[in-house]
């Protein structure tokens, strides 16, 4: 991959296999010597793709099981937790599961949204992050088509256009998370004033980005003049925990 493809890809397949560092087939792999991106934040993309969907996905024990990854991720949870909170998923949908599979038309409608969220949240909860990432983002942007074009196959011109769109979103989440890799990015100390890293810590710890333009002016009054970290915290985002501006300035991987 090269940075021009970097930047203007719209189908995250490519740019996953490039952070993971493989091209063989990522279920069956138990460890990725060339990953190219931290767990941490692999993992807080997993989780942002099912937030990214989250409004149409209604199962309170699998927004409970993303937010353990969450935390996961961050090392505020342990791996019991998360595992305590995947198996809560895998009871629900194994109970599911039956039901789904008999269920015909409006029936399967109505169960889809329960049985997205449930199998979304059990990939979020993969052990391995690299795994949770590749495999959130299809279980995401496949759900996504199939929620909002109910009744109708991957052939359907609706559901290619959903599906398109919901993978150039990830590409966003993607640049926003990971920012370019090919021109890694450096702050200095002497930016990280107590208002710079006060607006940070606020977003990060709500996921509320809003700010961004405002962490922008306040990292240039700090003598911030790098290009790509003003530009970035001035587009239109959108941003989630992992952003890769946010991350310089709180010190995280």
């Amino acid at each position: 991959m090269t940075e021009a493809e970097w930047l203007v890809f719209t189908r995250p397949n490519p740019m996953l296999r490039f952070l993971i560092g493989t091209e063989e087939r990522v279920q069956d792999m138990t460890e990725f010597p060339a990953c190219k991106g931290s767990d941490r934040k692999l993992r807080l993309f997993a989780c942002a793709c099912y937030y990214r969907i989250g409004h149409i996905l209604p199962d309170s024990a699998a927004w409970t099981a993303v937010q353990v990854g969450e935390r996961f991720a961050d090392g505020m949870a342990s791996w019991a937790e998360l595992q305590a909170a995947e198996g809560r998923v895998r009871e629900l949908s194994a109970e599911l599961e039956p039901v789904w599979r008999a269920s015909r038309g409006d029936e399967r409608n109505a169960l889809a949204p329960t049985h997205t969220a449930l199998s979304l949240a059990l990939v979020i909860a993969w052990r391995e992050a690299q795994k949770a990432a590749y495999y959130a983002s299809s279980n995401a942007y496949l759900g996504f088509a199939s929620l909002t074009n109910p009744g109708v196959g991957p052939n359907d011109y609706g559901f290619g256009t959903s599906q398109a769109a919901e993978e150039a979103a990830q590409c966003g989440l993607l640049q926003d998370i990971f920012g370019n890799s090919f021109r890694p990015v450096t702050l200095s100390p002497s930016w990280l004033t107590p208002t710079v890293t006060t607006l940070a810590r606020q977003m990060y710890d709500s996921r509320g980005f809003s700010p961004m333009p405002i962490l922008a002016d306040a990292l240039q009054d700090a003598g911030c003049d790098h290009p790509d970290i003003l530009a970035h915290c001035r587009g239109n985002g959108p941003h989630f925990r992992g952003c890769w501006v946010v991350d310089l300035v709180l010190g995280k991987e």
